[in-house]
């Protein structure tokens, strides 16, 4: 599919399909296209729009690099978070001197929210390379809202492991919970991995569209304001350091986690060596009064049978007298 974006006092208005004359169009967006509508605009544009295996490509040659007077740049971009299942998705910029295009994949967030972002400044957008930066910033805030929430997610998932509602006369939560707990905290991590191979790809992107956007005469039209990009840099640094912190955490519940389920699984050993320990000496007492042979003094007594049970009875309750006195129990 193919839209064409044009600008008016009013906001991005789309035209989809291809109009008769690419005149005055600011964006052209291309979402899952065909090979027709990737010559189509080749032809409109003079440029080679990358297919979806080149944009999969993780060297960064084939990531960033120039086609005559376009820039080429692909970002990694999340998406999937409210379905539940983060995946990674790539984003491509092929940006000219007057005209912005991007191909993708997928739809993710921050192109479907970009048409209210240039409704309220249009002035921020009036050109390709501002577009772009508009764009760019929709997908750092992207990027912040995900950390925010895994970090609240993580924040519960601390109550769920280390604190009860009544700590006291609450019972240790069962295996299975914290086998869901270790299915949650994957999930968590999967969606870090995403959001740093994202943050690092921008962290290559932004530089090269600065020096690549640039001749020994001064600034192209290609370089966005100096401003706005270290806006942009200055974010992803302050959310790179923040993955980290968040990235620790989650490792530490993790682990903690796993050592909760040894715990658990060491108790349940315990309890069946306990149980082993008490029933041995019982089954011993009743193994040797249960052979009948005929020399044993025992059979000819009048209480041997009480006796034995006697004694299989307190040979069970001496060792768990022991154990609760050493606190096994």
């Amino acid at each position: 599919m193919i839209e064409h974006h044009f600008l008016t006092p009013q906001g991005l208005k789309s035209v989809e399909g291809a109009p008769p004359s690419p005149e005055g169009v600011l964006w052209v967006d291309l979402c899952n296209p065909t090979r027709w509508e990737e010559k189509l605009i080749e032809d409109r544009m003079g440029v080679q729009v990358p297919t979806r295996a080149e944009m999969a490509d993780i060297e960064d040659s084939s990531r960033l690099y120039t086609d005559g007077d376009a820039l080429v740049m692909t970002a990694v971009v999340i998406e999937g978070v409210q379905d539940g299942r983060p995946k990674r998705a790539q984003l491509t910029f092929v940006l000219l001197p007057h005209v912005l295009i991007t191909v993708r994949y997928t739809n993710p967030l921050p192109l479907r929210t970009v048409a209210a972002r240039i409704a309220r400044a249009p002035h921020e957008c009036d050109t390709a390379p501002r577009l772009m930066a508009t764009i760019l910033e929709a997908v750092v805030e992207r990027i912040a809202d995900v950390l925010e929430q895994t970090s609240a997610d993580l924040s519960d998932l601390s109550d769920s492991i280390f604190f009860t509602e009544e700590e006291s006369a609450r019972k240790p939560k069962p295996g299975h919970d914290l086998q869901s707990l270790v299915r949650r905290l994957g999930r968590k991590s999967r969606t870090l991995s995403i959001l740093r191979e994202s943050m690092l790809s921008l962290d290559r992107l932004i530089p090269f569209l600065r020096t690549a956007g640039a001749r020994e005469s001064g600034p192209l039209p290609l370089t966005p304001k100096a401003a706005r990009l270290k806006g942009i840099e200055r974010d992803l640094r302050s959310l790179s350091a923040y993955e980290s912190q968040v990235e620790q955490e989650l490792t530490f519940l993790h682990s903690a986690t796993i050592g909760l389920i040894g715990v658990e699984q060491n108790q349940i050993i315990k309890v069946l060596s306990v149980a082993t320990a008490l029933f041995l000496p019982p089954t011993l007492v009743g193994t040797i009064y249960g052979m009948n042979f005929h020399n044993m003094p025992e059979l000819d007594w009048r209480y041997g049978y009480p006796l034995a049970i006697g004694a299989m009875v307190l040979s069970a309750l001496l060792p768990y007298i022991w154990f609760r006195r050493k606190k096994w129990l």
